[in-house]
Formats: C-alpha cells, sequence, structure tokens
C-alpha cells in the first residue's frame, strides 16, 4: 500500500485534508484516480482544481485502492446518473473538504454489516478498509518491527522433522540435520557427549593419518600441519609409552605429557598461519600417529 494521510475525523465532522494531485485525466464517467484512496470515504464533499476553476462533487463510490467516482453534489450515492470529469487532467487536485458525517438510522448499520448466508455474521467476518474479504487473493497484510512478510500461495504439504534417529517418531521418518549457531559458532557434540559451543562453521572433511617412525628415545621430533587443518589427534601405537609434546623447538621435554595408552586432541583450530608440533617418546623404535581433519 502506498503512503497515504489518515481521514481526520471529529465525532460529527470530516475535517478537510489538503490537495492530492491527480495521476490521471477524469473520466467521462467521473472516475478519479489518485495515489491512494484510503481517506475518501463514499457521501464525501470533495473539491476539485485546476488552475483558476473549481468543481464541488460527491463521493458515489470507491471502486479501488486508487479510484473513485464522484456525481453531482445535489445527487444521491444511488443516482445513475453520471458527472464528466474530463476537463480535469493529470496534475489537478483534489481535497477533502470539511463537512458533516452522514447521519445512518441503526437498523440501517445493523444491515450494512450483516454478512448473508452461508457466512451469517455481523462482519465478524473480517474485510479490509475496501471492503473485501481477507482470501488467498487478498492476504492480510503483516508489518514486522523491521521489514514485512508477505504470505502468498501454498501449494504443497510442508512437514519437517525433528529428530536425531531415523524412524522416530514414525517408521519411514529419516532424520534432519539441524545447527544451532549464531551465524559464527554453532553448537557441537563431541565424541565423549560434551557440548562445545566453539565450533566454527567450517565443515570438515574425512580424517587423514600419518605414521611417524621414532627411533630414538627423549629425541625431539617435529610434524608440520598443513594450512586447512581444523582438528588433529596425537597418540602412539604402543600403549606402554608415555610422550611429551609442544608447539616451540626445544619445548618437548618440559611440555604436555600424554601418559600411557592415552591420546592428545584439539579441535575448532585456526592453521592458516603454519603451526608444527614438537614431540618426543620415552621409549626407542616407536611409532606415532596423528590423525587431522582440514
Amino acid at each position: 500500500m502506498a503512503n497515504f494521510t489518515l481521514p481526520r475525523i471529529t465525532e460529527k465532522r470530516y475535517l478537510a485534508i489538503t490537495a492530492t494531485p491527480l495521476l490521471a485525466d477524469g473520466t467521462a464517467d467521473g472516475v478519479i484516480t489518485v495515489v491512494n484512496t484510503y481517506c475518501f470515504k463514499v457521501g464525501q464533499c470533495v473539491l476539485f482544481k485546476q488552475g483558476g476553476a473549481f468543481l464541488k462533487a460527491k463521493i458515489k463510490r470507491v471502486i479501488s485502492d486508487t479510484q473513485f467516482i464522484v456525481i453531482d453534489m445535489q445527487e444521491s450515492v444511488t443516482t445513475k446518473n453520471k458527472l464528466d470529469m474530463s476537463s480535469f487532467l493529470a496534475g489537478s487536485t483534489v481535497e477533502l473538504m470539511e463537512d458533516k458525517r452522514p447521519v445512518i438510522d441503526l437498523l440501517e448499520i445493523d444491515r450494512a454489516v450483516y454478512e448473508e448466508e452461508p457466512t451469517v455474521a455481523l462482519r465478524t467476518h473480517w474485510v479490509d478498509w475496501l471492503g473485501r474479504s481477507y482470501d488467498i487473493t487478498n492476504p492480510v497484510p503483516v508489518q514486522l518491527s523491521e521489514g514485512s512478510v508477505e504470505i502468498g500461495s501454498v501449494n504443497a504439504e510442508l512437514e519437517v522433522q525433528l529428530s536425531h534417529q531415523d524412524n522416530v517418531p514414525d517408521a519411514g521418518d529419516v532424520a534432519d540435520s539441524v545447527q544451532i549457531g549464531d551465524g559464527q559458532d554453532i553448537l557441537a557434540i563431541e565424541p565423549d557427549g560434551s557440548i562445545n559451543v566453539n565450533a566454527k562453521i567450517n565443515p570438515v572433511k574425512v580424517g587423514k593419518v600419518v605414521h611417524i617412525a621414532v627411533a630414538a628415545a627423549n629425541v625431539e621430533q617435529s610434524y608440520a600441519f598443513t594450512s586447512d587443518t581444523k582438528r588433529f589427534r596425537f597418540r602412539t601405537q604402543e600403549s606402554n609409552v608415555k610422550s611429551s609434546i609442544a608447539y616451540e623447538v626445544g619445548g618437548s621435554s618440559t611440555g604436555w605429557t600424554v601418559r600411557y595408552g592415552n591420546f592428545y586432541e584439539e579441535t575448532d583450530l585456526d592453521f592458516s598461519d603454519g603451526v608444527t608440533l614438537y614431540f618426543q617418546v620415552n621409549k626407542p623404535n616407536q611409532t606415532v600417529e596423528i590423525l587431522y581433519w582440514e
């Protein structure tokens, strides 16, 4: 809907509204086109101006959100007579004159708002400002605090399964993958069942394995990770071997100790600048395994 000016109304009168330009020439049938007809009501007195020419008219019918029909001031809105408005061209103006609101008998009000069978309702049947019923071709406009939502035709059945298992709750269901995040980090469930709230949104590939033969005990070795590495796991093949690791040259002798039969793992890594792991084991002739993901 285009911008509009709300009609100013007191208890008994319509108050004047400033001039609104015509978007098209008036017609011989009295049809007037403006940007929006929201403030115009049937029976109102309006004033047309073009140069030094003036004409008062009465609104007979509002036929759309941009057009209404006018008749002679002395005519009833039920008349079939037409008022020739072709002399008022696009760019001329129409304004709402201050005028009394029409007096309507209470019985006529009841009859006017009664919706015929099969609806049978006193206009609890919702309509828009032009009296049009809301339906699939005339959806209810929705305005949010920021932006808008337009609901159009839906011609398909929408079904969402939020289960982490197949065949749950119904046989044949296929589990969906659902991520929870803020656009930067996602919630991840680790192999031990713990929740990692710092998992970056960087999908990894299948893990790659590196085997490194270590001949001497307590002698520092090194391994340079690829710049795409996101996660790695370090261990020795034999369970009776202790190792230590560090990220600086010479640091493995006093670095992080990986106890017998255990492994060391890090996730959510950024190795884009290049990272080298330094390590040593306490027994000779061992094999170190590094499992990493990119």
